[in-house]
């Protein structure tokens, strides 16, 4: 029999980072639900509103992104998505959770890179409100052409290795490649 998947609420996510804070030498981060509890987007994705099939979804997918020690380089790493394509409801709250989620250029601490550039690169690779996924992409395109962020360079490497499969990419990838 499989053992059922406890999936936190944010309050519990937040009580859970707040004891964590409390006494850090004590609190040990031991697992892939630890691990993924301390990533901000996680956060964000369990900020959003959703059935509890969308929740345990959206924890796989929170609690896979902590097995990557770096944002996809590697056409084998954007694969990895692939598998997160037929879950639409993902890939809304994802569309949600990326939104006006920008690194702050004097503060880079907090910020999830790992998880930002891989939820990225699942909604660059998707067709499904594929007018979105593309809306999106162009403000956080524009955000980094205004702002010369060079985080920059990870998103160009997301248009960089997808555009061949996806041409409508292509003028992120030449806007980004004009910073």
């Amino acid at each position: 029999m499989a053992k059922a998947v406890k999936v936190p609420t944010l309050e519990e996510i937040r009580e859970y980072l707040k004891s964590f804070k409390a006494d850090p030498i004590h609190n040990q981060i031991n697992d892939a639900d630890h691990a993924a509890m301390h990533k901000e987007m996680t956060q964000r994705i369990f900020a959003a509103e959703m059935t509890d099939d969308v929740k345990l979804t959206a924890w796989k997918f929170c609690k896979e992104l902590t097995k990557f020690s770096h944002a996809p380089v590697s056409p084998a790493e954007y694969k990895r998505m692939e598998k997160w394509l037929g879950e639409t409801a993902l890939i809304d709250v994802l569309i949600k959770a990326c939104d006006g989620y920008y690194p702050d250029p004097a503060f880079k601490y907090g910020f999830d890179t790992i998880g930002f550039s891989y939820s990225i690169a699942l909604i660059s690779q998707s067709q499904y409100r594929r007018q979105d996924c593309l809306a999106l992409l162009d403000r956080i395109t524009q955000y980094y052409v205004r702002t010369k962020d060079d985080w920059y360079t990870v998103l160009l490497r997301n248009m960089q290795k997808l555009v061949k499969q996806f041409p409508d990419l292509n003028g992120f990838k030449t806007a980004l490649e004009s910073i």
